[in-house]
């Protein structure tokens, strides 16, 4: 039984003990080629603070694929999206390492070998590589990823903390926020 189907099970018959496990899902939403969107939804565990049950969801306008991941007690700064050199994309969240995805067909089994160590000789290795992959600025942390983006708490922006009540999660495009760079893997 997912997460999800748990919450709504415990809501469904009142438990009073698991209100906190009834708030609505939060979800922020990046577009990504043709028709395909990436959703991560974060649902609000039991306390007052930024812990999260989170869930990312792949939908090519046909299919939909969803991944539940790590619980987030405090520790996630953001999950950074790339686009790998093999078409592949990639989710880095820092202390929790990373994942790829395919979009044709959506699908989190991926089968290309991605790296998410962090490459020491960044200046030789963007030269090589070239400063852009379809439209995507090469990672300044990692070998042959391209930033496509974050999904982040809207409190960890400091220009949108007041917007957070509306919704705490949201998706930032390279266009809107340069690649941070994450804590090392754990």
């Amino acid at each position: 039984m997912t997460l999800r189907k748990l919450r709504v099970f415990i809501c469904s018959f009142g438990a009073l003990l698991a209100l906190s496990a009834c708030f609505s899902d939060n979800t922020a939403v990046a577009n990504l080629p043709g028709r395909t969107t990436l959703t991560m939804t974060v649902t609000p565990m039991f306390g007052f603070h930024s812990d999260w049950n989170r869930e990312l969801i792949i939908n090519d306008g046909d299919t939909t694929v969803s991944i539940d991941l790590f619980e987030d007690t405090g520790w996630w700064r953001g999950s950074h999206v790339y686009l790998h050199t093999s078409g592949a994309y990639v989710v880095h969240e820092g202390q929790n390492g990373c994942f790829g995805f395919t979009l044709d067909p959506a699908s989190f089994d991926v089968r290309t070998s991605i790296s998410c160590v962090k490459a020491t000789d960044v200046a030789s290795r963007l030269s090589a590589e070239g400063s852009e992959f379809r439209g995507f600025p090469a990672s300044k942390y990692y070998s042959g990823l391209f930033y496509v983006g974050r999904f982040v708490e809207a409190g960890r922006v400091p220009e949108l903390r007041k917007a957070q009540s509306e919704n705490p999660i949201i998706f930032q495009t390279h266009e809107h926020q340069a690649e941070l760079e994450l804590p090392e893997i754990l």
